[in-house]
């Protein structure tokens, strides 16, 4: 008896344990966290779009000195090395990029100048080729609205219609602006060549942090790829406009010094830019030439040109490591346009190569270099063959 009084007041001192379906399972509180995570990263992502959407202003020529710096830097280093002081080849460089711009600039003025000035007559030729196809468009408008009418219950009258306020020539409001961007490029790009590298040296040598120095080696290695490989694109798209100039030529095109710069200027933005130099050619030879056969051997060869260009000599030249997915380069060239226009599309794929040369120079970004790769299989055999290649020789088996 004693006993049982003993249990029965150890039962009621101690509380039952809670069943278990009252305690939150692991699992749960573990993807609770995942979503949470998740939906953080999504709305941090959207802030730094629209951050870099509304300051494009400040960032586009940010982002452009940083490009030009990175790709001019291997000159002004070979002139270091040469005995001249980094500011005067940092100077001489500039001095010499903008005499070739300015040369190109003045040699293709003029030739522009009068295509813009033919602009009224060959728009007018323009629609006088696509009339048929503009009369087909009216009858189908007219039949559209006719069946609109037909919905409604009746004919409605036609409002008249609002006039259309003046505007101002886009060209003459934005100069302005393209100038101060252009102007500001120029000496950021001239300040980051002369004293860009010795400030990140003191950075990491002042932080006296072997990790430091370690992002630092890292950063420069990158850089000297992406300097490496804008630079053969840069010959590669000179060599293609002296190409494109000489197809032109030798169909009777007018201006094809015009055409010639305007394939190389392009084609640093993949697809798109021989996209429209296609077209531009193409129209170009049926306005200017009589039948439609000039103009199908200008589209031809460009066509050709081009197909030869970006299959066969720019991966010869360049080789695979920093190759790219077409899609994420598509995507890319998509999403920069929106936020920066013009420069956005010219920095979309250099943006990506930086990524992908990071991501191979990093341990532990491996992922990344094989998201961004065009195949998964050929970027672990790069991935295997760098290895390789960076390993001692005397670790190598031989043979």
């Amino acid at each position: 008896m004693a006993l049982g009084l003993f249990q029965a007041r150890a039962a009621t001192a101690v509380p039952p344990p809670p069943p278990e379906e009252s305690l939150p399972p692991q699992s749960s509180r573990v993807d609770e966290l995942r979503r949470v995570r998740l939906l953080l990263t999504i709305l941090a992502a959207l802030a730094v779009i629209a951050t870099l959407h509304l300051a494009r202003s400040l960032l586009i020529p940010i982002a452009l000195s940083l490009f030009f710096a990175a790709l001019l830097a291997p000159l002004v280093t070979r002139l270091r090395a040469w005995g001249l002081p980094r500011a005067l080849g940092a100077a001489f460089v500039m001095l010499v990029m903008l005499g070739t711009v300015v040369v190109v600039v003045q040699t293709t003025m003029d030739p522009a100048r009068e295509w813009l000035g033919r602009a009224p007559g060959v728009l007018r030729e323009i629609e006088r080729k696509i009339r048929p196809l503009q009369r087909v468009a009216t009858q189908l408008d007219e039949v559209a609205a006719h069946a609109e009418r037909v919905a409604e219950g009746g004919p409605s009258a036609q409002k008249p219609a609002a006039p259309v306020p003046a505007r101002k020539s886009m060209l003459l409001v934005q100069t302005p602006a393209v100038l101060v961007t252009a102007a500001g490029t120029f000496f950021l790009t001239f300040f980051l060549l002369a004293w860009g590298p010795p400030l990140l040296a003191k950075l990491a040598g002042g932080a006296q942090d072997p990790r430091a120095e370690a992002a630092l080696r890292i950063v420069e290695a990158a850089q000297r790829e992406i300097a490496q490989y804008m630079g053969t694109v840069a010959l590669i798209n000179v060599c293609l406009g002296i190409a494109t100039a000489g197809i032109t030529a030798a169909f009777g095109l007018p201006t094809p010094m015009l055409w010639g710069v305007l394939a190389a200027t392009l084609n640093f933005i993949p697809y798109a830019g021989s996209a429209v130099t296609l077209c531009v050619v193409t129209i170009v030879a049926l306005l200017t030439q009589e039948g439609i056969a000039p103009a199908i051997g200008v589209a031809l060869s460009y066509l050709g040109l081009a197909t030869i260009e970006g299959q066969l000599v720019q991966p010869l030249a360049v080789g695979r490591r920093l190759s790219l997915s077409p899609l994420l380069v598509f995507l890319a060239l998509w999403i920069w346009a929106w936020i920066w226009g013009v420069a956005g599309m010219l920095l979309a794929t250099p943006m990506l190569l930086l990524m992908k040369a990071l991501s191979c120079e990093v341990p532990g970004l491996e992922r990344i270099a094989r998201i961004l790769s065009p195949s998964p299989t050929l970027s672990r055999v790069q991935s295997a063959a760098e290895r390789l290649r960076r390993k001692p020789a005397a670790t190598r088996a031989p043979g």
